[in-house]
């Protein structure tokens, strides 16, 4: 049988014909060495060039944001003159960079600076931008729009339009943009939002209601008086911040209401109008926990110091933001809430004494240092 392969004296390594393959020396084409050199040249130069290239034009973008920027503070804050200088130059700049500029200030400004940047906006054309965008059919390029719907002319019907988007972040975005008269104008439809099924949205409408003041009280007291959605408890918290005293009957229906949530809430809200504090005895014993809280707390702002021996017995209640709340009320009390803290003192209840000793332990060193404090002033003033 014939064999291909190795031979040494020691040892045959036989191959088999179909494994013999003929070893060819290969030499590259001198024309082949020039095209491959030459392709690496051109990507190189390419390469470099086109990083330049960029670069140039970041550097250039960079120094037109700078200079717009600095025209826009000219043209805001500067006097007439060279307003209207700077006003003319930024003219010139990249409208989609005026937009972005723009809509972060949109709703910052007021007085002057914001009447001056209207006229801008007017004058260049802006406002037919933001009104595209606001047509737009991209969600984005909306929410963009809505956040620069407060520059457009007050009355235009766009300003408030997309209150009614199909996207929460657009409606969020025109909420948050409404100035008073705009909220005023759309109040119902505010109101209605505060039931949204978006958190973010119904802060917007909260926000943009409490901007309005009392001009939306009406609607609001009559949202809850009848209303029983999820947003009760963000048009209780606008109560809170908007004391008005036609929302007191309103208000006092949800102290009752199966919600501790909303009881906590319509609690705080009641204090301002409060004449009979003993409306706050059934919140003190309420069941749950955060309400019990809140009604201690509102005793004192409400300072009704005839109810300090009703907070008194929630120094042994079992929650420690409850039996703090009540410390923290009678501390704030005076003389009579000092009182009570001292006659727990002796309780047989540990946790009431724990929370006696650290309220007074804690006006013990608020008097010191307020003596100290004293003390110094008369000793400088002395001295001098």
């Amino acid at each position: 049988m014939p064999h291909w392969g190795l031979q040494s004296p020691n040892w045959t390594m036989s191959v088999p014909p179909w494994a013999a393959v003929p070893i060819v020396a290969y030499a590259p084409n001198p024309t082949q060495l020039e095209g491959v050199l030459v392709f690496t040249v051109v990507m190189i130069v390419t390469y470099v060039l086109v990083g330049w290239l960029h670069d140039r034009a970041r550097a250039r973008r960079r120094r037109i944001v700078e200079d717009a920027g600095v025209q826009l503070s000219v043209l805001l804050f500067h006097p007439d003159v060279e307003a209207a200088q700077a006003a003319e130059r930024l003219g010139r700049a990249p409208r989609n960079l005026l937009l972005d500029m723009v809509q972060r200030l949109a709703s910052d400004l007021s007085g002057d600076a914001d009447r001056r940047l209207r006229n801008f906006v007017l004058t260049t054309g802006l406002t037919r931008r933001i009104r595209r965008r606001l047509r737009s059919h991209s969600w984005r390029r909306r929410a963009q729009g809505a956040a620069l719907g407060a520059l457009l002319p007050i009355g235009d019907p766009l300003r408030t339009a997309l209150l009614d988007d199909s996207h929460p972040v657009v409606r969020a975005r025109t909420a948050e943009g409404l100035d008073a008269s705009d909220a005023v104008a759309r109040v119902a439809r505010l109101i209605e939002l505060l039931d949204d099924d978006v958190p973010a949205v119904r802060f917007a409408a909260q926000q943009a209601l409490l901007r309005s003041g009392a001009r939306v009280v009406p609607a609001l007291a009559q949202y809850l008086s009848r209303g029983d959605g999820p947003g009760i408890v963000w048009a209780l918290e606008i109560a809170t911040n908007l004391p008005d005293p036609r929302l007191v009957t309103a208000v006092r229906r949800h102290l009752e209401s199966p919600d501790p949530r909303r009881r906590a809430v319509a609690t705080e809200a009641i204090v301002p109008w409060l004449e009979d504090p003993s409306v706050f005895v059934k919140l003190l014993e309420d069941s749950d926990s955060d309400v019990r809280a809140t009604a201690a707390r509102a005793v004192g702002a409400a300072q009704a110091e005839q109810l300090v021996a009703h907070v008194g017995r929630l120094l042994c209640d079992r929650v420690w933001d409850v039996r703090q709340q009540a410390g923290l009320t009678l501390a704030a009390m005076g003389p009579a809430g000092h009182m009570t803290l001292r006659i727990h003192l002796d309780d047989p209840d540990a946790y009431a004494r724990d929370m006696a000793v650290l309220m007074l332990d804690t006006l013990a060193v608020r008097d010191s240092r307020s003596r100290f404090h004293r003390i110094s002033k008369l000793t400088g003033a002395n001295a001098a």
